[in-house]
């Protein structure tokens, strides 16, 4: 969540539904048509490692509700349903990154469980996920989870921006959905969601996400 004046703390949950999710060869990631998903969830800091199973260039997708067993960090951490689910950042299966280590861990983004974690009380704090080599994601929806702290609702993400990126450098990061002094984008209570639409003219697949806090 953010705090006011572009400082922000908290982010517990972020997940996105998306509508490709497709399997580059490592050789030629554009050589892969465009196909059609959902995805939801996220990731922790840590190298990631081979998935163990091989899925299909193409996996579908349908997104029933939030946290749902349907989306594809769930796919990932269950291994395509084959294994019982484990954290996918803590697999190693993705990777993400924040601004800064204020309270709990990264891969507390791609839990199913309620927790409180939060960046420092720094401007421009973000939070980070690399899908991994060979995966592109075009998002149309996406989701954001506030903590489970009744003391920390204050804190609730307020400004933000969803941005994707290819190769994640500078300057190369585009804007998938902003909002701005929006008190109400997530409902004042702990463990409160919120869902949001990427407009069809801003979405494109990309690899990495980034929700960069702005107020």
């Amino acid at each position: 969540a953010a705090l006011p004046r572009g400082r922000a703390r908290t982010v517990i949950y972020l997940g996105l539904e998306c509508r490709c999710w497709y399997r580059c060869p490592t050789s030629d990631p554009g050589a892969v048509p465009f196909a059609v998903v959902a995805m939801r969830g996220l990731a922790e800091s840590r190298p990631s490692r081979d998935v163990t199973f091989t899925p299909p260039d193409i996996v579908l997708f349908t997104y029933d509700h939030d946290m749902d067993d349907r989306g594809l960090f769930y796919y990932i951490g269950t291994q395509g349903r084959t294994q019982p689910w484990q954290n996918p950042a803590l697999a190693g299966w993705v990777t993400a990154t924040r601004s800064s280590d204020g309270v709990g861990k990264a891969s507390d983004l791609t839990g199913r469980q309620p927790c409180n974690s939060f960046t420092t009380d720094e401007p421009n704090s973000w939070w980070q996920v690399d899908l991994g080599a060979g995966r592109l994601f075009t998002p149309t929806r996406y989701t954001l989870r506030h903590n489970d702290n009744p003391k920390n609702v204050q804190y609730r993400l307020q400004s933000w921006r969803l941005e994707g990126s290819v190769d994640g450098a500078d300057g190369n990061w585009r804007t998938l959905d902003e909002h701005t002094n929006e008190p109400n984008a997530i409902p004042a209570r702990p463990d409160a969601m919120a869902t949001f639409a990427v407009a069809p003219e801003r979405a494109f697949p990309a690899r990495r996400f980034r929700v960069f806090m702005t107020g």
